[in-house]
């Protein structure tokens, strides 16, 4: 009877995680761990010698804890307990714990997970009757072994069903003969699974997505169209990547001017360079798979420096014709509303002063630098700060200021005017601001 109950329980577990098994899984979720800790019922076949098999059956638990250094390969110990009622015609009772450990085999396969293990250890009987040479006792302790495998079901990557576990469990307790027993013993319960054998830290599963399947794209642009020689040019890359959000490592290059930085921001300084056109290229890949990359390439010029001739042929240049008092007295900086690069009211009336300025200035070239409060990520701050130096520089040549005179590059939260957490603070930090280029 206690045979066909177990038999029953193990058909109802079985179909049980089946059930769960056809549900719509993604095949590629990671069911391996580090560690397992498993639990449940524990049925002993035994017998009770000297005499014919005088089999009986002992009914318990087991507790058994894994530790795997590879997804193959791993130790694992076991504890069982069990008590039984009359085992032979003396009428004695018995009740057994085994304490066993030793090496285990693996092999994992989606929602299956098979295992081999062999365990050494020692066994306590208590409350029974243990004849010896020298008379009799009722408990002794014993060298106890097994072998044997069984099945896990996966449900979740952190949770299994203990589908079977058969084992052959030898110990050598007195019996007045040949001190050994030899028996059947068969578990089931559930598994609890924690960490990943890849780094060795309890992780949440994560769903992979093949590497070959993975895409970027990956886009440049410079700051400015027009540097004067000896100025500096900003270069802001934007990637896509899916799934998204992956690590990218970026890399520049330019066939003119030194490149300094880098990430997905660089600035090119054009010492030293003849006015011309000058190309950037900038590569953007994958940390995770270089070989899944993107290219970009994005240009800029450098044009001819202010300068006349004097009489005796040499070389003069045009000394600068601001004041750095004068021009922060008379050029203000614009304000900007959260998360937006739109001239405001009272911007409008700031680019009319702006323009006023420099259009009484004419030999005067300015930089506009646009930035953004600690809100978001940097990457998103900076284009949002590049957008409000464009905005405001748009904003100048429809007030009639010469494009070429003016240059955008954006700092985006890394440089803030203020680090207060209210909302005055913020909004000074969100600007693009009008600096003179000084020769």
């Amino acid at each position: 009877m206690i045979r066909s109950k177990l038999l029953l329980s193990f058909i109802v577990l079985a179909g049980g995680s089946a059930a769960f098994g056809h549900q719509a899984t993604p095949q590629d979720v990671d069911y391996t761990s580090r560690f397992d800790l498993s639990g449940g019922y524990n049925l002993i076949d035994a017998n009770a010698p000297p005499s014919s098999c005088q089999c009986f059956t002992m009914n318990g638990a087991f507790v058994e804890g894994d530790y795997n250094f590879r997804s193959w390969l791993g130790v694992a110990g076991m504890v069982t307990g069990g008590h039984a009622k009359d085992i032979s015609e003396l009428g004695q009772n018995l009740t057994l714990l085994t304490y066993l450990g030793g090496p285990r085999i693996m092999w994992n396969h989606q929602r299956l997970s098979l295992f081999g293990e062999f365990l050494v250890g020692g066994g306590r009987g208590t409350g029974s009757y243990f004849p010896t040479s020298a008379g009799s006792k009722s408990s002794a302790t014993a060298l106890a072994f097994s072998t044997g495998g069984g099945l896990d079901f996966n449900i979740t990557p952190r949770f299994a069903i203990r589908a079977f576990n058969a084992q052959y469990l030898r110990t050598e307790f007195p019996n007045g003969a040949n001190d050994t027993q030899n028996q059947l013993q068969i578990s089931t319960g559930v598994v609890f699974r924690f960490g990943g054998r890849g780094s060795g830290q309890n992780a949440a599963p994560v769903m992979r997505v093949p590497e070959e399947h993975s895409e970027i794209e990956f886009t440049c642009s410079v700051g400015t169209q027009e540097v004067a020689a000896g100025g500096t040019v900003q270069v802001i890359g934007e990637t896509m990547t899916l799934p998204d959000k992956l690590d990218v490592n970026y890399s520049w290059t330019t066939n003119a001017g030194t490149v300094q930085g880098s990430g997905r921001m660089v600035m090119i300084d054009t010492t030293h360079l003849a006015p011309g056109t000058y190309r950037v290229d900038g590569r953007a890949s994958l940390a995770s798979n270089p070989s899944v990359s993107s290219t970009c390439q994005t240009s800029f010029r450098v044009r001819e420096e202010a300068a006349q001739a004097s009489s005796n042929g040499q070389e003069t240049v045009i000394p600068p014709t601001n004041d750095l008092d004068d021009f922060h007295k008379n050029v203000v900086d614009l304000f900007f509303d959260y998360d937006s690069a739109n001239i405001r009211p009272e911007g409008e009336r700031g680019i009319t002063q702006d323009a006023a300025y420099l259009s009484s200035h004419p030999d005067l070239n300015i930089t506009i630098a646009g930035y953004a409060d600690e809100r978001g990520s940097a990457e998103y701050n900076i284009a949002l700060g590049l957008k409000r130096a464009t905005a405001t520089r748009d904003a100048l040549v429809g007030a009639g200021i010469d494009r070429s005179r003016m240059k955008v590059l954006s700092y985006g939260k890394e440089k803030p005017f203020c680090t207060d957490d209210t909302a005055s603070c913020m909004q000074q930090n969100r600007r693009a601001q009008l600096v003179p280029d000084t020769p």
